[in-house]
């Protein structure tokens, strides 16, 4: 199928397979315990794999909301589309000694960007 541009459609777009198919042979986790050093923040549980982002649903703990306004104020950085802005809120997350503890197999992960919107969470690591 030829696109508006005359390049191959299919060429362009990734094929969405199952998580498990995705993960199959792979030493990474479908779930993961967020922790803030050793304070766990909540559960993050793949949805789907967007290269290069891991798409999770989110349930937080209660010691979520010493770190949420962090998370918000990343979000309405990012919408707001004010680069100043987004460089400041996502530096406040990373510098936070995040990591994802694999719940069954798999190894610990320190993600490089982390983003969670209500029960949403997107990483890259």
């Amino acid at each position: 199928m030829m696109g508006l541009d005359g390049g191959n459609v299919e060429a362009h777009f990734a094929i969405m397979v199952s998580v498990e198919e995705q993960m199959k042979g792979a030493d990474v986790s479908t779930q993961w315990e967020l922790k803030n050093a050793d304070v766990s923040l909540g559960m993050l549980t793949l949805v789907v794999i967007d290269q290069p982002w891991f798409r999770c649903e989110f349930t937080p703990t209660d010691e979520w909301e010493e770190v949420r306004q962090l998370f918000d104020s990343q979000a309405a950085a990012v919408d707001s589309g004010n680069e100043a802005q987004m460089m400041e809120a996502i530096a406040a997350v990373r510098n936070l000694p995040l990591k994802l503890c694999p719940i069954q197999d798999g190894v610990t992960i320190t993600p490089v960007m982390i983003q969670i919107r209500s029960n949403k969470a997107n990483f890259r690591y």
